[in-house]
């Protein structure tokens, strides 16, 4: 009787001092131990092309060690594109593995900050050193060149997602923002999905079709990742997920990782920006030719975007927080989490979250909206090791 007394009273004691605990030193007790997961970012084509030096604070672009630091990062996925609107199809597999290598390289050059990972043990260790995780995901699944043996390489230099497609349709899947030719995935698509399953790579749903996104579901034996994607129901675009699909995505136990364009939050924001896109890429790339010996090109073209994100309308932290909200609501909160595409969105960042060092931001907003510890911590990085330790076992069972 006195045990169970003393362990009621313990319990009560425990519960006093929740209540009795302010937002502030409860944010500050979480960012302690939280582990933050960004599942895509695109920093290493600015490292390939430009040269951009990952372990130095810069003033540009969204992403370098000492802002991951401050914004408590403890895992990047970093994006693989090869654009297929611009590198040609001989190119695809040498670009990847430009960039490939050039997250390896930033692992060697700063062995203290960064560990290329492979496996979600990996990143928990990771975490508890105190060190970032590095992993690596192909975007777009044109880079395999219609290969399994190429999906098998990428595989084993360390990529552990792949998006089925990018903004083309390729010859196996269709894109959300293309023509659609093959009615979803075609036959050989689907085996993509069978053998990224054996291997134990995530699959990817952000830039397919609908109908590509439910080939994917009823394809794959493995939980689905939507990369970098927003909700349909408050911006209606298609690269946002719609209701049904993030049903269906939950219904997998797949995650849909919120994307932080503003053009993908905010309806007003993506309809200009919608307006205003073709344009502002015809100047970057006739820049780029004309400029193509100039050491400051990529300084004007930065200079270019920002001239055109000024015609954005503001869009703060609130409307980031309002989608993952949307589907913790719709779902629960073990389908939301966090993928920004920062230096994949051309500085259109919310006010609030201008880069990797405000996501801390996120965890506070999430405790002003009422969240629990355990729900915080599963949005900004547990639910993302959920869905790849699923993934490894299901390799486990297949191979």
């Amino acid at each position: 009787m006195s045990t169970r007394r003393e362990f009621l009273c313990g319990l009560g004691a425990v519960a006093l001092a929740a209540q009795s605990e302010s937002t502030e030193q409860r944010f500050d007790r979480l960012l302690r131990d939280i582990l933050i997961v960004d599942t895509h970012i695109d920093t290493p084509w600015y490292v390939v092309d430009e040269g951009y030096d990952i372990g130095v604070e810069h003033d540009y672009y969204e992403t370098d060690i000492p802002r991951l630091r401050r914004g408590h990062v403890g895992a990047v996925f970093f994006g693989v594109p090869a654009q297929p609107q611009e590198h040609p199809p001989h190119l695809w597999v040498e670009r990847s593995l430009d960039l490939i290598d050039a997250v390896h390289e930033m692992a060697r050059r700063y062995p203290k900050d960064l560990e290329v990972a492979s496996t979600a043990a990996d990143i928990t260790r990771l975490h508890r050193e105190r060190r970032i995780a590095a992993l690596i995901s192909i975007e777009g699944g044109h880079q395999i060149q219609d290969d399994l043996r190429i999906l098998r390489d990428y595989f084993r230099l360390g990529v552990r997602y792949m998006t089925l497609t990018h903004f083309k349709t390729n010859n196996w899947a269709d894109s959300g923002t293309d023509r659609a030719v093959h009615n979803g995935l075609s036959r050989f698509g689907r085996e993509v999905v069978r053998e990224m399953n054996r291997l134990g790579m995530m699959v990817d749903i952000s830039h397919v079709s609908d109908k590509t996104f439910y080939d994917a579901i009823e394809a794959s034996r493995a939980p689905l990742m939507a990369s970098h994607s927003s909700c349909r129901a408050l911006c209606d675009i298609p690269r946002n997920m719609s209701d049904g699909m993030i049903r269906a995505l939950a219904a997998n136990g797949g995650v849909i990782f919120i994307n932080l364009s503003i053009a993908y939050l905010d309806p007003k924001a993506g309809q200009v920006f919608v307006g205003y896109r073709d344009q502002r890429d015809r100047e970057i790339a006739d820049l780029l030719v004309h400029q193509a010996g100039n050491p400051k090109r990529f300084e004007m073209k930065r200079a270019i975007q920002q001239r055109y994100r000024r015609m954005l309308p503001p869009v703060d932290i609130k409307m980031a927080l309002r989608h993952i909200d949307h589907v913790a609501k719709l779902v629960g909160p073990d389908h939301a989490g966090l993928g920004s595409d920062f230096d994949g969105i051309s500085g259109m960042v919310p006010q609030g979250l201008e880069d990797v060092s405000k996501f801390p931001a996120l965890v506070r907003g999430l405790i002003e909206m009422g969240y629990s510890d355990g729900d915080i911590r599963k949005i900004m990085g547990e639910n993302l090791l959920r869905v790849m330790r699923r993934n490894e076992e299901v390799a486990k069972q297949t191979s």
